[in-house]
């Protein structure tokens, strides 16, 4: 082995020497030679080491032997999987000199980046009925809401910018038990890029507001039949929470958490062509600011405020604003929780109640003569609320509650028209024992101070006809809410709701309007409003996190 090292080593030499510049041709015979003894020495230390290192891993050391250096811990980042428990590491490959490596016998080379997979799937069984004349009992399966996303963290330490980060993530909605649609595209869900450093973090994309985030853990039936979105957030009813909302095109930024408190806040242009907000945001093409994805107020072909049933310009007049503002200030000191928000949604396009929109066809009525007027105007809420933990000798017991105003700022003439501005009221209360979670809440609206609707009575000969006028007659509502829910483990669990939706006359709110995979609503096949309904449904369901 010696012999041949010399050899290959002189023959390298030789062919320095003879293709080298001057400096080369001018070395002599022991130079060479004196080179050739030294790497001898190095090869021969390095054996050694890697002999010692190698009896270190498969047994006792062997007498004599040298120790290895103690082996650097692998730098850069895997790719994890949120919250899920993983298996022994592989060993990490040799460091790349002047580079960290990623620690997985197949991971590329990546350099102060951790990528983070996630998801969490909501599926359940649904029974319910609307109590409208021609509807019934009916089962359903829904998606919830089921994402997929990716994150991704860049250290930026070792450039010189000690704690701070960019940051990044793209998540996507998962139609799990519908039809896809360009609502599971990737990207529909929070999807942004950041900064993040010692002052809190700036990102950029879209997101839950601050004012959806301040209560979202007070409801133990998110996503459920149950949810308290039916009500909560909800102004005029229908299938649309306009205040706990993911708004498109935003900006915000959230602070550290400083003495228990917490401030973030969101500002989202309109990005409008028109004036009202009647047309669509740069970049959104076919989709209204502040309506979903082929749902209530997008324009898309059925829906509320679509002129003439088609796809275009000019139609978002079914609850489309223009700039949106939205804060938060949270504290949370041990058991304690208090929370306070405010939003904020400029001229907010509602035409699509009056007819008034230029291209419309007619000017809407009510059975009494009045011309309905609502207009474009500024709509804000704001909520204050709190909650509270103790143990109550079976297991914890956690509380929450908080009140919510809602308002829409118009003129005295069209207050009678009104539904937007009300007050709501929601509690719950969830009692753990062992690996179960007991559950019930309470949410309520209170009257608005007018209706622009003609509703429908629950009577099949006359729904069509539409003679119930519904600022006559009162438009408040109850939710309740029960179940209970059983985790295996901290990624999977079981649950089980029934919820009940009790309404005036002048009502006609939704089960399911915001996160759950489908809105139960009081309609009738002919899609007629039927007002004051009350309705019923039980869920049951798996969710799975990773």
């Amino acid at each position: 082995m010696k012999t041949e090292l010399l050899s290959g080593t002189a023959c390298a030499a030789l062919c320095l020497l003879a293709f080298g510049g001057g400096t080369a041709r001018s070395a002599t015979l022991d130079d060479v030679m004196a080179r050739l003894d030294k790497i001898e020495r190095e090869n021969a230390e390095l054996k050694q080491k890697i002999k010692a290192m190698q009896s270190t891993k498969s047994g006792p050391a062997t007498p004599g032997a040298v120790a290895g250096p103690a082996a650097e811990p692998p730098k850069g980042n895997p790719v994890l999987h949120a919250g899920v428990a993983t298996s022994p590491a592989p060993a990490a490959p040799p460091p790349v000199p002047g580079m960290p490596v990623k620690a997985s016998a197949f991971g590329p080379i990546v350099d102060n980046t951790v990528v983070t997979l996630y998801g969490h799937f909501d599926l359940s069984g649904d029974i319910f009925n609307p109590s409208v004349f021609d509807q019934g009992t009916k089962f359903g399966i829904a998606s919830n809401s089921s994402y997929f996303g990716v994150r991704a963290r860049h250290n930026l330490a070792p450039y010189g910018w000690d704690g701070w980060s960019i940051v990044a993530q793209m998540e996507a909605q998962i139609d799990a038990a519908a039809a896809a649609t360009e609502r599971a595209a990737l990207g529909t869900r929070d999807t942004f890029v950041g900064l993040e450093g010692p002052w809190g973090s700036v990102k950029a994309g879209k997101s839950d507001t601050p004012y959806k985030k301040a209560t979202a853990a007070f409801d133990p039936f998110a996503n459920t039949l149950g949810d308290y979105n039916a009500l909560m957030g909800n102004t005029g009813g229908d299938n649309r929470a306009e205040f706990d909302w993911r708004m498109n095109h935003a900006i915000w930024y959230e602070s550290p958490i400083v003495s228990g408190f917490q401030f973030s806040a969101l500002i989202s242009p309109g990005q409008n062509y028109a004036q009202d907000n009647s047309d669509y945001s740069y970049g959104d093409y076919f989709q209204c600011n502040g309506a979903s994805t082929r749902g209530s107020g997008s324009n898309f072909p059925g829906t509320g405020g679509a002129i003439g049933g088609n796809i275009g310009g000019n139609g978002c007049t079914d609850g489309s604003y223009g700039n949106a503002y939205s804060a938060a200030l949270t504290y949370k000191n041990g058991p304690f929780t208090a929370i306070a928000a405010y939003e904020l949604h400029e001229q907010v396009n509602r035409h699509g109640d009056d007819g008034l929109e230029p291209g419309q066809i007619a000017p809407v009525t009510l059975a009494d003569g009045s011309p309905v007027l609502t207009g474009v105007h500024n709509e804000w809420a704001a909520k204050v609320g709190g909650g509270y933990r103790f143990n109550d000798g079976i297991g914890d017991v956690q509380l929450y509650t908080y009140y919510e105003w809602m308002r829409r700022e118009v003129t005295p003439m069209e207050e009678i028209f009104n539904e937007r501005s009300r007050d709501g009221v929601f509690v719950s209360a969830t009692q753990y024992v062992g690996k179960w979670a007991l559950s019930a809440s309470y949410a309520h609206a209170f009257r608005t101070p007018g209706n622009p609707a003609m509703l429908s009575f629950n009577d099949p000969q006359t729904a069509g006809q539409a003679t119930l006028q519904g600022n006559l007659f009162d438009d408040s509502a109850n939710l309740y809410a029960i179940g209970a829910r059983y985790r295996f483990n901290q990624w999977a669990s079981w649950y089980v709701v029934a919820t009940e939706l009790t309404q005036g006359p002048g009502a006609h709110y939704c089960l399911g309007a915001s996160g759950h995979g489908y809105q139960v609503c009081s309609r009738d096949a002919a899609n007629d409003t039927i007002g004051g309904a009350t309705i019923r449904g039980a869920t049951t369901g798996l969710t799975f996190d990773f």
